[in-house]
């Protein structure tokens, strides 16, 4: 590819200033609210990010240490390895956040990385086709695709940094190109910068795309080029190991049940590409698209366009070139769709004979490979496929360009068809048609934030703990008292013993309460039972709130009037499919007996105490389980009883798993060596 003259400097910045309007229409009503709420979903991550934020900026102010969340699991904190390994997906806003409220902190850096992206597309495709009009409804095409609009739902403003990955892949074509060192660099400090928003980026983005690159050159037999390269790959990956070595360890290191699946809830859907959003005024109306993209409209959505795939398909047929890019774009829509081929959201299930089977995909084969299973999440191979799907659209108006025969005419076409991918694209309406980005409140209630003046209070614990969303808004809070948290996390699920606090959760014991340091209790409404059953325990063993609203209720800790005393909580279900656990807390080493009636058809019955096996049983018919375990160290511990082998997550239909039946499960305490 020969060398080509890029647009003017000015150029550029004329665009990224569009690009910045744009951002702010696809994010709309973003703009209007600030500095008081968040962009994203109630079911999204921007709270446990705003409060990372948060936290690195009052770590600066008080000259804590970097390396340690002591705010976080109290009393023994938490290492954030992840979060430094990543450090665009909280620069600058930890920066902004010394001048500016913490929800505009959160969010212009969010604004700015969206123009951005479309900034770096349009500069890109401005070099591969030297067609400004081309390059800019590339880069508009790209910004607002619907898959990063859902990647803006969910608050998953690291995956959201991708202005590096297009410099990055122009440096590639400058380079094969002149084999020059400077370009060399160039593409080494992108692959880093690449990486820098979020550390899976190198698995869904810069896999692909230096893959098939990589690849080509192989077919092209063009040695010198694919020298130049490699080594400007190596390099970019020697630059980017301080910041991948410490992800890495903490993901391996990590206990099993903190690794999460999600290999088929998490993959597109075979029409993702031609399902627009089921909340558009006009494509809502397809009955078909609520069913794709129903259940999770943040990480599926993929839909390529009207105005995209006709230009893809032009640029296909007049641009050689051209056909790369849908190469790359086709196996990263394969990829998207994971290991199990699904169909309006339901794997795809064909009958051989008597038996029933799913589709397997070439995607099936990553799940079983160390590094790349534990991304769990195939559908952001679309980010790709979002790359891919700009570039044909702007390689197919370059190639309509020659036949407009006045510039006039040219730049009012492009000018309507980006109103129309803008309006094709948009992902969140409200009822009234109007651009409806979700947003979630960014202000603490002063109430919790008065808990900051206070000096007696050691931590505070959030309940119901074991959901998900409440850590998350547990973590938001604390930006307001700012005193450590019982739970708590730095990306997904706490790691906090679960024995300790379902424990602590289940019986609110004052005496246990004053042992693990929570003062404060706060219940989340939005995230209790429907029944209100733990509302009423809450008052029941705590007293009435001092504070309530309609989310929260905050608790103060009663008097400690007796010494803590062996407690035991049983599992919910007598249906062994997999696993049970029983939670228990000892005051002092002794003996801990367990013992069962059971129900089976030749299985095999594991006792296991804090994850050490203790004891198997074979089981065939009905039978008494009876096991002991000694317990040197007073405190918590978890009690398990597995079934091997497991049973499938889900039935196939035909061949069922019948499940081990429980009844009259004991756990008693001996004290005593």
């Amino acid at each position: 590819m020969k060398s080509r003259a890029l647009p003017p400097f000015a150029h550029h910045i004329f665009a990224y200033g569009l690009y910045l309007i744009v951002a702010i229409v696809v994010t709309w009503p973003l703009v209007t609210v600030l500095s008081t709420r968040l962009v994203g979903h109630p079911f999204g991550d921007s709270y446990e990010y705003a409060r990372h934020i948060w936290w690195i900026k009052n770590i600066l102010q008080t000259g804590g240490p970097l390396f340690h969340d002591s705010l976080l699991a109290y009393p023994d904190g938490l290492g954030n390895s992840w979060l430094w390994g990543n450090p665009l997906q909280s620069f600058p806003a930890w920066l902004l956040a010394f001048i500016m409220p913490l929800p505009a902190a959160f969010n212009l850096p969010l604004l700015f990385n969206l123009a951005l992206n479309g900034w770096a597309v349009y500069w890109l495709v401005a070099y591969l086709t030297e067609q400004r009009s081309a390059a800019w409804l590339a880069g508009l095409v790209f910004l607002a695709y619907p898959t990063f609009q859902g990647q803006l739902a969910a608050g998953h403003t690291g995956l959201l940094v991708l202005w590096g990955i297009p410099f990055y892949t122009y440096g590639l074509f400058r380079l094969q190109d002149t084999q020059n060192r400077r370009w060399l660099l160039f593409t080494a400090l992108f692959f880093c910068l690449s990486l820098l928003g979020n550390t899976l980026l190198l698995v869904y983005f810069l896999l692909p795309v230096t893959g098939l690159f990589v690849l080509t050159l192989l077919w092209q037999h063009r040695w010198s080029a694919l020298r130049w390269s490699i080594a400007a790959i190596i390099l970019g990956g020697m630059v980017s190991l301080p910041f991948l070595l410490p992800v890495a360890l903490d993901m391996f290191s990590a206990p099993a049940r903190l690794q999460e699946s999600g290999d088929v809830a998490f993959s597109a859907d075979l029409l993702a590409i031609v399902s627009p959003s089921f909340q558009h005024p006009l494509f809502g109306q397809l009955e078909y698209t609520h069913r794709v993209l129903g259940r999770d409209p943040f990480e599926k959505m993929a839909y390529l366009g009207i105005v995209a795939g006709t230009l893809g398909i032009i640029a296909v047929w007049q641009q050689r070139r051209a056909r790369w890019w849908l190469l790359l774009g086709g196996i990263a829509w394969v990829g998207s769709l994971g290991g199990i081929l699904k169909v309006l959201d339901a794997p795809l299930s064909v009958s051989v004979g008597s038996y029933e089977t799913f589709i397997a995909l070439p995607g099936l084969i990553l799940q079983h490979i160390p590094l790349l299973s534990s991304t769990r999440t195939p559908a952001r191979f679309n980010f790709t496929l979002a790359l891919a799907v700009a570039v044909l659209a702007g390689y197919g108006l370059a190639a309509l360009w020659p036949h407009l025969q006045r510039r006039r005419l040219g730049y009012t076409l492009c000018l309507g068809l980006s109103v129309f991918v803008l309006w094709e694209y948009q992902g969140f309406w409200s009822p009234e048609g109007i651009p409806d980005l979700p947003t979630i409140p960014g202000v603490v209630p002063e109430a919790v934030t008065m808990l900051a003046e206070r000096d007696d209070i050691r931590a505070v614990f959030d309940i119901p703990w074991e959901h998900l969303l409440t850590d998350k808004d547990a973590m938001f809070l604390q930006t307001g008292h700012q005193r450590p948290l019982i739970a708590g996390h730095i990306t997904r699920r706490t790691p906090v013993d679960p024995a300790r606090l379902t424990v602590l959760q289940n019986t609110l014991d004052p005496a246990l309460l004053d042992a693990a340091g929570a003062d404060i209790i706060i219940l989340h409404k939005d995230w209790s039972d429907n029944q209100g059953v733990l509302d009423a325990f809450a008052r029941q063993q705590l007293g009435a709130p001092f504070y309530e609203d309609a989310r929260i209720a905050l608790f103060a800790a009663p008097p400690v009037i007796n010494l803590p005393e062996f407690q035991v909580i049983l599992p919910p279900t007598t249906a062994l499919r997999n696993r049970i656990s029983i939670y228990l807390y000892t005051p002092v080493p002794g003996w801990v007996e367990l013992s069962a009636a059971v129900q089976a058809n030749q299985r095999e019955i594991q006792f296991l105490q804090d994850e050490h096996l203790i004891e198997t049983w074979p089981i065939n018919g009905a039978a008494d389980i009876r096991g002991a375990v000694f317990l040197e160290q007073p405190g918590y511990h978890t009690l398990t009883l597995a079934v091997t082998p497991p049973c499938p997550a889900a039935d196939s239909g035909i061949l069922v798993c019948a499940s081990v039946e429980i009844t009259g499960l004991e756990v008693t305490l001996n004290p005593g060596s």
